[in-house]
């Protein structure tokens, strides 16, 4: 039997839930090195990525992340000058950024193949590549709806392959001792894409074009394109198995469905709260600067708690799946309070909705990365069907739920979704744990 070194302050009962598990039992030194490499074990300090390399690989990754969610938050702030200038309508744009998720969902699971095969930096490579033409190509040449429509939906496609690469990057650079906090700095892009978006209306939209800061964001994904690091020389990426046949997730496919089921109903709560936060809280009596200050800091709130929650698991040694339930359990109370909708909930119960209810995203991947150490990129690619489909889905099921019952209906529902949500990644929890008793048995 082989003995491993833990992470500090992890404890047994918490890594009996993860697929670590195994490292109490029999386990071959081949399949050893393979969880080492995406995150399940700690690696030994010989082989441990530097600080320098980690912290490159971290910068790198979360701008790569904010600059495939740029094309749909640029296309969403610039709204109305495309509207001036295109001669179409809000629910065109609003259709045409539906259109890139709807895309992104369709090809999630064989794009994670994709990266799976390529490994982290040509697939990035190649997702970013494509990102870039996408947003230069709308700036030259999106004249309509339809061309806009089409431009988003290879942008949406280039995202579906860009999130898992960028986990096998993440999975492959960092020690696994700092992994939650690496996923919480990638998964931070997301927030920043949309801030950036807001910044470049008045920056770049109002002074030179909207044409040119879809053109700045195409040159910031070729940058980041030629930075990407390596792939690692000392930790091979799996593309098949010992079979011959493509590497697949280690995960039974149910499981991770479920994953996805718990992902769309986060994104799809999230994409509805900041959707519409500002014209709630302008709704309620707010002025629309407060109400605008409301959302923006909300969104720096979420990005603080993702770096927080990331650094929190890795320190504590608590599984992620764990911290999930208690982030959309008390996502879920902020949202209720909202749901008063009167000017003061939505100046203090925003902290809350944002700080817990849209801070998952991280441990979420890493979860689902420590469960499938032979195939982290095809099973965040199955996982990340929900989580597309919640993010188009919450802004338009939305704008449904204000029209026919106002905004505290809006959140009422949103606090469903996410006690739902707390519900089954408990019951991912239980079945997690079941599966590991089963290899155990099947070991011994």
């Amino acid at each position: 039997m082989l003995a491993y070194r833990r992470p500090p302050g992890d404890h047994v009962a918490a890594l009996s839930d993860e697929w670590v598990s195994p490292c109490c039992v029999n386990v071959q030194p081949a399949d050893l090195s393979r969880a080492r490499r995406y995150g399940a074990l700690v690696q030994d300090p010989s082989i441990a990525s530097t600080a320098i390399r980690e912290r490159r690989a971290w910068m790198i990754v979360a701008v790569g992340t904010m600059c495939s969610a740029l094309p749909v938050f640029l296309t969403g702030a610039v709204g109305v000058q495309l509207r001036d200038d295109l001669d179409i309508t809000a629910t065109a744009i609003g259709l045409s950024m539906g259109v890139s998720f709807a895309v992104a969902a369709l090809l999630s699971a064989p794009m994670g193949r994709l990266a799976q095969r390529l490994g982290p930096q040509r697939g990035f490579r190649a997702g970013l590549a494509t990102t870039a033409s996408a947003v230069v190509a709308i700036s030259m040449f999106a004249d309509s709806v339809l061309a806009l429509a089409l431009l988003l939906a290879v942008a949406g496609a280039a995202n579906a392959l860009n999130q898992p690469s960028a986990n096998l990057l993440l999975a492959s650079h960092v020690d696994p001792q700092r992994l939650g906090f690496a996923f919480a700095v990638k998964q931070s892009g997301m927030p920043a894409a949309a801030l950036v978006g807001g910044v470049a209306v008045p920056a770049v939209a109002l002074t030179v074009g909207w044409e040119w800061a879809y053109a700045g964001a195409g040159v910031l994904a070729l940058v980041v394109m030629v930075l990407l690091p390596p792939d690692r020389a000392d930790v091979g990426i799996p593309t098949r198995s010992s079979s011959g046949k493509a590497a697949r997730p280690d995960m039974r496919t149910s499981l991770l469905a479920l994953y996805a089921a718990v992902g769309f109903l986060g994104a799809m709560h999230a994409g509805a709260m900041v959707g519409f936060i500002t014209s709630g809280a302008e709704e309620s009596g707010i002025s629309p600067g407060v109400a605008g200050l409301v959302l923006s800091f909300g969104s720096a709130t979420g990005i603080a708690s993702r770096l927080y929650q990331g650094w929190r698991v890795d320190k504590s040694g608590m599984l992620p799946i764990q911290r999930l339930i208690l982030l959309y359990f008390v996502g879920g109370l902020g949202a209720l309070v909202l749901a008063v909708d009167v000017p003061i909930t939505y100046l203090l119960a925003s902290i809350p909705a944002f700080a817990f209810g849209w801070a998952w995203p991280g441990l979420f991947n890493l979860s689902v990365i420590r469960n499938n150490p032979s195939a982290p990129g095809a099973a965040t690619g199955i996982t990340q069907i929900g989580v597309f489909i919640g993010a188009a889905a919450g802004p338009a099921l939305g704008g449904v739920i204000v029209d026919a019952g106002g905004y505290r209906w809006l959140w009422l529902t949103g606090a469903a979704a996410l006690f739902v949500g707390s519900a089954l990644a408990a019951l991912l929890r239980r079945e997690i744990r079941a599966s590991r008793l089963d290899s155990e048995r099947v070991a011994r």
